[in-house]
Parts: C-alpha cells; structure tokens; sequence
C-alpha cells in the first residue's frame, strides 16, 4: 500500500560463522534461524569480542581507563624511583660489616624496596633481629597465649604497658596482662584440663541444630534480611545477587509457610542482620528479645551455618566461600578476633579451591563473572583488614592471573540484582567497593613493604632504640605512602562526605560533617565508612613512630606520630558527630572497633608526647572518646567497658603530665597548651623517683587498666556461641572487674 512504512530490518551485532560463510542474514539467535533450517551446528569463534556499536564503546572507555591506570603507575614510579636517587645520595648504602656495629653506632641504611633480601651467613643469622617484634599475649578467654605483630593494637598496648612498667617501678609479665581470673572463669576455676570437662563439651547432634534454639518466623526473618540489603551488603563486600537470594530465600519454604529449610548462607545472613538490627535497640529492649549481648545475637543461625558450611568444604562453591566470610564478619563482630580470622583463612582456601583467585571464564554470563571478581576482592579486603590489624602474615597474594577489579559501571550495577539509584558522576552503588579494594590494595603494598625492611639490628633490639633508624623507616614511609595520597586525590566526590566551613573531606582539619540530608542511608553510610577506614588505616601505618624509648627524635618522625594523634582524633569527632545527630552508624560493630583503636592510640600518643603542642586537643580528645564510647554502650554493653577503662586512665595520666608540667614552670604546662621542650630522660627519671613512693592509686589502677584494655576486643564468651555445656560456664561483665 502507498505510504506504508517498511519495518526495519532487525540489527545484528554479528553472524554466526556459517551465515557469514554463505552471506547469508543472520537473526543473531544462537542456534540462529538458518542454522536450524539446514541442520547445522551454530557457532560463533570470538564471541566474547564486542558485536555492537555499545560494546564496542564500553570496551574502548575500558582500554583507555586501564591506559590512564598505567601511566598514572608510571609516574607514581618515577616520582618514587627519583626520590629513592636522592635519599641514596645522601645515605649510602651501608656495607655488611658496619651493619654489624655495636648498639648506639648503627650505620643508616640506605632506603631500599621490601623485595631486596638481605644475604647472610649462617654465623651471621642468629645474630639478626627482626626489629619489628611481636606480643605472646593470653587472652581474657583462655589460658593459652596468642601471637600479635608489630602493626596491632594489642603490641602498641603492650608498649605503653611496658614503658609505664619502667616508670612507675613495676614489673609486668605475659600473665599480668591478662585479666585476673578470667583464665579459671572460662575453665570453671582451674587451668587444666580434666576427664570431666570432656563430659560437659559435648556437642550439638544435627536434630539439636536443627530444632533448638530461637528460630524466627517468616515475617521476622523477612525483617531483618531488610537490614542487610542496606549496611552489609553495599557498605562492606557486594558479594550476593540480591534477586537471586531472595528467590532462592523463598524457595526454602515449606507451601504451609511455617517452616524453611536450613541453608548456610541464608542462615549467615540472618545471623548477621540480627547483630545489626537489634544493636538499633535500648538494651532493656535487647533483653527482653534476645537475653543477651546484639553482638552474639543470631548465635543460633550461626551455629547452625557452621555445621552446614563444614560439610562444604571438600567441594566448596561461590555459595561456600559467600558463607564463610560473612561467618568471619559476625565473629568480629562479637570480639572474637582470632576465630574471625580462622574463618577467613578458611574462605581463603575455599576460594583456591573454587578457583575464584583466576581470572572468570569468558563463558560464564556476565553478572555472574562480576560477582565472582567482587567476591575475590571483597576476601583480599578482609584478609587484608585482618592481616594489618594483628599483624600477621597474609594469606591471599597477588598473582598475573588475578581477576581484574570489579567494574562499577551503571550497566553492571544493573545486572547485580540491587536497583539503586546511581549518586551521579557516573558511579553506582558498586563505586564504593571499587575504591575501597584500591584502599586496601595500596594500604597493604605500604604495609608489607615498610615491616619488610631489612635494617640487621642485633639481637635483643627493636626499632625504638635506634632514633636513627626509626626516621630512616620514616623516610621511606613518605615515599612509599604517596599513593595513598594520590588515592584521596581520586576518590570522587560522590563518595565524599561534605565539610561545613568550606572543610576538607578525608583530611585531619577538625571541620564537622555536612550530612547531605536527603541522600539515601546507603550512600551516607558508603561516605562515612569509607572515610573512617581511611582514617583507621592512616592510625595503623603512623603508630609505629609513637616512641615511648627516651631521646630525641626527628622531625619526621615526631611528624608521623603527630600525624598518627590527628587521625585518631578525626576518627573521634566523624564519629561522635555521627551518633550525635543520625542513625547511620547505630549498630555498626566495626565502627566502635576504630573508635578504641583511635581512643588507645590517643592515650599512647600524650605518654610518649607530653610537650607535643598538639597534646592538649589529644587529652580533649580522649575526653571526647569517653563520650563516643558511653553513646556505643547504649547499643551493646562492651563499649561501657571501654568508656570505664578510659574513664579511669584520665585522671592517673593527668598526674603524670602534671608531674613533667611542673619540671617545666608553673606557667607553661599542658593546661596552657604550649609544652616547653625538656629532656626525656630527665622526666623519665623525676617521674621514677616520684612514683616509686606514691601510694597504689596511680601505681597498680592505672597498671590493671592497661590489662583490662587487652581485652576489649575479644571479651565475648565462647559459651555465648557454643552449645550449652552447663552453668560452670556461664559467664557475665562482673568478671571483667569494669563495672
């Protein structure tokens, strides 16, 4: 008919092979038309190569990011490479033999990268000392002791405990550091084992785990997986399908919809949202529900994931490794640190097994690919996290074949399963997992490369007792630690949390946050946790420059341990600031973790720094994490813990600085905030002869808080998550001696 308008023909992207052969039209099915017609294989060599004009656009932006990505690396390297020139001018390197020189006159190295070993003799190897030394420490759970390196907090306590053991004239051991008693309240007052304890730990059948317990119902469960969409899964680790999950969340119910079968990631991600969902409680709220601590709560979810995630390990799947570092999740959660990290190294393993440490298969869809990359990344994160804050060996490395970084493009967003809206700049949701698998990528780089260099001390030394050395690490801190810098430059503003008075984001300036108000809980949490694991990460690489050794110091490295003050103070304020005035960092564990991590590091930082010009803000900083903490004990108890422990630090560390005030003259104290500069040893040694004949309300109080501050994370009971073994076990916070 005249004026009809022919359809147009439908676009193809590509033939397959045996219409391009014929020249024949293809409808880019696959099998396509013709080839059903003739009865022939349908086949298509190259078919993860671009078919349209989109494709073909998407990956040219993809090439000339990784293009920039490159140069940037470059010129990071060139930067680096010409500063380690000059440095190396001015410190040659130091030959074998004067790095042998006797304590006192140890040559300075030159500065060097973490991969250059050292080669040594084996007459010469047992003279060598590792200046980085651990802590041998027994928890307050258990009778045996646990190993912490150089970078954890758990060493940096055990150096201010031994510098006060120094001033105040007191002797400390392994056992001292331990609470009093809590060994023989775990083991029902006795330390060895016995026949009997065999009988009480039994364990749990399958029907127990399976029936006992408090299980939810549907609309309960259906409550607080509501929670996860929202925190864990876009603030932590993108590591599920939303769509997916919920589909296969409802298929486990029985058509009566009163009861659902077990599953180990299902029952994890309750477990989970539980801690978080009931931490939003008053606690006569909490146990009036769950009896209990939010920190444990779930334990029976939890419980029963771990019995079906073990059957899962000799074959283990994506769902397996989803489930096991979640499990480690809800053990740091509830302090339990050591636990949480033998989850992780579990999921480490089955990741290996399941081969998500390779680059995903071009055959596999890919949604599906993109996940398997998230949830890589997401456990490089954790064992990351883990490995920096006790300081340990990591246990992923990074290899050619590695999956690329996960993509964060609108288009893979929409394939994920989660339909939220993109913040603008043409990020998504999945933004702020990128950029944090960045953070932590460069973070560990500074990390392993810093506690890798190779200085020979001899044996019997550390770090601290060579000013010398200790501003040379500093020297190649600030090279090394530029792309962290670089980072922040980068980060987009998107993921940035606005300052009022024209204040900086991710920056120590003190200014107060500008809550973009009508921005969704998700991209407010995104922005602040981002930050605050910035600042965390900047607290742990500075604080091996707080000395508590007497002497001078350098420029640099009093910098550093500045630098270190004003980031636990940022950590301080953000916080403060945040549960103050909103609700989105209510029942989030991790957050009061940073908090006692910056509050210690503040205590260490006025010890060591008493004429610091900066030690006044730090002292109102404490008294500021006195406060953050009483606001965390209002969600779960073990913050109170930590507000009484500060509590009571204040007053016995306001002697000792009155006592170097006074050295100083009446009027330049730290009350006034200018510290007049004084010899160390000569304080050191007033405050000796002072405290030597002081009466026991500064000598052993201030001595058993730094015990008890060993036990702050890890002071959940392991019959909270074990089954029942008994009333011999039971256990409450008046053991803890706090309250």
């Amino acid at each position: 008919m005249e004026g009809t308008i022919k359809p147009l023909r439908r676009q193809v992207g590509r033939a397959c092979d045996g219409c391009r052969a014929r020249r024949a039209k293809c409808d880019n099915e696959r099998p396509c038309g013709a080839c059903r017609r003739r009865n022939e294989p349908c086949v298509q060599i190259g078919s993860d190569e671009p078919r349209n004009l989109p494709q073909a656009m998407r990956e040219i932006d993809r090439l000339k990011k990784n293009i920039k990505e490159a140069e940037a690396k470059l010129r990071n390297h060139k930067e680096i490479e010409d500063e380690l020139l000059w440095y190396r001018s001015q410190y040659p390197l130091a030959s074998p033999l004067q790095s042998n020189s006797s304590p006192g006159q140890t040559s300075l190295p030159g500065l060097e990268w973490s991969s250059r070993t050292t080669v040594s003799t084996p007459a010469q190897k047992s003279d060598r000392y590792s200046p980085w030394e651990g802590i041998q420490i027994g928890t307050a759970r258990s009778p045996n002791s646990s190993w912490y390196g150089s970078s954890s907090l758990f060493h940096f306590i055990g150096r201010m405990n031994s510098y006060l053991g120094a001033i105040l004239q007191q002797t400390q051991t392994s056992n001292q550091m331990v609470l009093h008693g809590s060994a023989s309240t775990l083991l029902n007052g006795t330390t060895e084992h016995s026949p009997e304890d065999d009988s009480q730990e039994h364990a749990l059948s399958s029907e127990d785990l399976f029936t006992a317990g408090q299980f939810l119902s549907p609309i309960q469960e259906e409550y607080f997986l509501d929670f996860f969409w929202k925190s864990y899964h876009t603030c932590l680790f993108p590591i599920i399908n939303e769509a997916e999950f919920m589909d296969h969340y409802r298929s486990l119910w029985a058509e009566s919809g009163d009861k659902r079968r077990p599953d180990a990631l299902v029952d994890i991600v309750i477990a989970l949202c539980m801690q978080h969902g009931v931490s939003h409680l008053s606690l006569d709220q909490q146990k009036s529900i769950i009896g209990g601590d939010p920190s444990v709560a779930g334990r029976w979810y939890f419980r029963r994931c771990q019995q079906l995630v073990t059957y899962q390990l000799e074959s283990p799947t994506v769902s397996t490794v989803q489930s096991l570092m979640l499990c480690s999740i809800y053990l740091c959660n509830g302090s339990f640190q050591n636990m949480s990290a033998t989850w992780a190294g579990m999921a480490a393993t089955a990741a290996y097994v399941a081969g998500l440490h390779i680059a995903p298969s071009h055959d596999l869809e890919e949604p599906e690919r993109e996940l398997r990359k998230r949830l890589w990344w997401g456990l490089y994160e954790l064992d990351a996290k883990i490995g920096m804050k006790l300081g340990r060996p990591f246990l992923l490395h990074r290899s050619p074949t590695e999956p690329d970084l996960p993509d964060d493009q609108p288009e893979t967003a929409k394939q994920s399963g989660s339909r939220l809206a993109n913040p603008g700049e043409n990020k998504t949701w999945l933004s702020f997992h990128l950029e944090n698998s960045k953070l932590f990528i460069i973070t560990r780089e500074i990390h392993e490369s810093f506690y890798a260099r190779d200085v020979n001390f001899l044996q019997g030394q550390s770090i601290w007792d060579d000013p010398q050395a200790l501003e040379s690490h500093a020297e190649f801190l600030h090279i090394c630690a530029k792309p962290l810098d670089q980072w922040v430059v980068e980060l987009p503003n998107t993921l940035k949390t606005s300052r009022q008075e024209n204040g900086t984001p991710f920056s120590t300036d003190g200014t107060k946050l500008d809550i973009e108000p009508f921005a969704p809980i998700w991209l407010q949490r995104q922005r602040l946790i981002l930050e605050l694991i910035y600042h965390n990460l900047c607290i742990n690489i500075h604080r091996p420059f707080i000395s508590f050794v007497p002497g001078l110091q350098s420029s640099l490295t009093e910098k550093f341990a500045t630098k270190c003050a004003l980031h636990a103070m940022e950590i301080t304020k953000i916080t403060h600031q945040t549960l103050s005035s909103t609700t989105i960092l209510t029942g989030w564990h991790e957050a009061f973790q940073w908090q006692w991590n910056a509050s210690m590091t503040l205590v260490g930082f006025i010890l060591a720094h008493p004429r610091n010009i900066l030690t006044p803000e730090a002292i109102k900083a404490v008294d500021l994490a006195i406060t953050v903490c009483e606001k965390f004990g209002e969600l779960f108890s073990v913050a109170n813990s930590a507000a009484t422990i500060l509590r009571n630090l204040g007053p016995k560390i306001n002697i000792l600085l009155q006592s170097h005030s006074e050295m100083q003259g009446p009027n330049n104290g730290v009350d006034q905030g200018i510290l007049k500069p004084t010899n160390s040893t000569e304080w050191l040694d007033s405050l000796m002869a002072e405290t030597s004949s002081s009466d026991p309300s500064l000598v052993m109080p201030m001595q058993d808080m730094f015990q008890m501050a060993f036990s702050i994370e890890q002071w959940s009971a392991l019959d909270n998550l074990l089954p029942d073994i008994g009333d011999n076990w039971n256990w409450n916070s008046q053991s803890l001696g706090v309250f």
